[in-house]
């Protein structure tokens, strides 16, 4: 939530954060945020500086690669207002970032003060925006947080002055699982078989734009039969708000079957699981099965491939085998019977 703070005759600043993660699909990948801070309307500005604290699990982009004597890397700083000048940096404010505290400093100059005060008097509307990328580093509810310091007592912290107003913005990623066991026999396991990950059905069954999470576009299902993918960004939570399965920025991942282990059979179906908590993976419980000899093997969908069956079920976490099993055993049987009674009523 923005706060505003009143300051000398009358003053009012406030400053919100907005962050941008939409196109942003796995860990490694850059999320954009951009600050917007308001103008005291006075005649005489004695300091203006903004402040980016950033979460730890986020990397500032081209932190390592800025200018001489600026580490803030690709930090933009600019006025937003009709007819207003662009700032430079180094001659209207400076910038810089400390690694350890995480935070970007920008603080104007005696210059920088100058054009502000000509800005406000011109646009009383007019704001100063800051605008940077970082790279995700792993899975969480990272929180970002801007500061506004409007005057010089609440840089330098004097006591009764009014101190800086903040505001916070929020990106959310976590895991997803996958359990494969044998056709009926959920005590049955099943290690080896290789999945892909991707954006759409049409990518998944075409087998293009598969999603890459540090450097890996394939998973194979452990000794447990298991696999977790950690490191994608919420389905229901996009650019800072939340989103039902109705809105457009909702994002599902399909996960396919791209190999199956030697001895057993299934299809190559995608199915959709949704990223909805930083710890608790929804999971899609996969059946393969063992051909009979002399048999037919046809599934109940009469694919000569074989049957697939397969649930997304939330649950806390993949390492609680049994109830996963028992979950998945139970989805996969109402599926079952929900077929049987389709048939009956044909």
């Amino acid at each position: 939530m923005t706060v505003v703070h009143v300051y000398p005759k009358n003053a009012h600043v406030s400053i919100s954060l907005d962050v941008r993660d939409a196109d942003a699909v796995a860990v490694g990948d850059t999320v954009s945020w951009t600050s917007r801070s308001s103008i005291p309307n006075l005649p005489v500005l004695d300091g203006y500086r903004i402040v980016q604290e950033i979460d730890p699990k986020l990397e500032l982009v081209g932190a390592a690669g800025g200018a001489p004597g600026d580490a803030a890397g690709e930090v933009v700083v600019a006025l937003d207002c009709a007819g207003c000048p662009p700032l430079q940096t180094g001659v209207h404010y400076t910038r810089s970032y400390d690694p350890v505290t995480r935070e970007i400093t920008v603080d104007f100059t005696a210059a920088g003060l100058r054009v502000l005060e000509d800005a406000v008097s011109a646009h009383p509307d007019a704001s100063v925006t800051v605008g940077y990328g970082t790279r995700v580093l792993g899975d969480g509810e990272l929180r970002n947080r801007a500061l506004l310091y409007a005057d010089r007592a609440s840089i330098d912290g004097d006591p009764g002055s009014a101190g800086p107003v903040s505001d916070t913005a929020v990106t959310k990623w976590g895991p997803l699982a996958i359990l494969v066991h044998e056709r009926g026999k959920p005590n049955v396991l099943i290690p080896g078989a290789k999945f892909r990950l991707f954006l759409s059905a049409e990518d998944a069954k075409a087998g293009r734009n598969p999603i890459v999470v540090d450097g890996t576009s394939e998973w194979t299902t452990d000794e447990n039969g298991e696999i977790r993918v950690d490191g994608l960004r919420f389905s229901d939570f996009v650019d800072g708000l939340e989103r039902d399965e109705s809105d457009p920025l909702y994002r599902s991942y399909y996960v396919i079957l791209t190999e199956i282990p030697e001895g057993y059979r299934g299809t190559k179906t995608p199915i959709a699981l949704s990223v909805t908590s930083t710890v608790e993976p929804q999971i899609a419980v996969v059946e393969l099965w063992r051909p009979q000899v002399g048999g037919d093997d046809d599934d109940d969908d009469g694919d000569q491939d074989g049957g697939l069956s397969t649930t997304g079920v939330r649950i806390a976490g993949i390492g609680l085998l049994g109830a996963i099993l028992a979950i998945g055993g139970a989805m996969i049987l109402a599926r079952r019977r929900e077929r049987d009674e389709d048939r009956a009523v044909q």
